[in-house]
């Protein structure tokens, strides 16, 4: 029989962060459209963006990644510094 065959550098992880940031954007959006100026809509981009950054926590914990300079660790540096970043309008004002 063949040996289990894994691929050695994980592009799941990645993947999976960066689709959390699009529901994010995605998300906040959709609030900011439909409330605009309210603080409901601030109170939905309060609630996504802890959600969002415990989803980008577990898969961090999930993975045992070790360091940012790993294309998992990148990938979700890069998706919740995107999150952060798209959630500051709309919790600032």
């Amino acid at each position: 029989m063949a040996e289990d065959f894994r691929e050695r550098i994980d592009y799941q992880t990645p993947a999976l962060a960066l689709a959390v940031w699009a529901m994010h954007f995605s998300l906040l959006w959709g609030a900011s459209s439909i409330f605009p100026g309210q603080p409901a809509a601030r109170w939905i981009a309060l609630v996504l963006t802890i959600v969002a950054a415990g989803a980008l926590f577990y898969l961090w914990r999930r993975e045992k990644v070790r360091s940012v300079f790993s294309v998992p660790g990148l990938g979700i540096a890069i998706a919740a510094v995107s999150v952060g970043y798209g959630a500051m309008p709309a919790l600032v004002g």
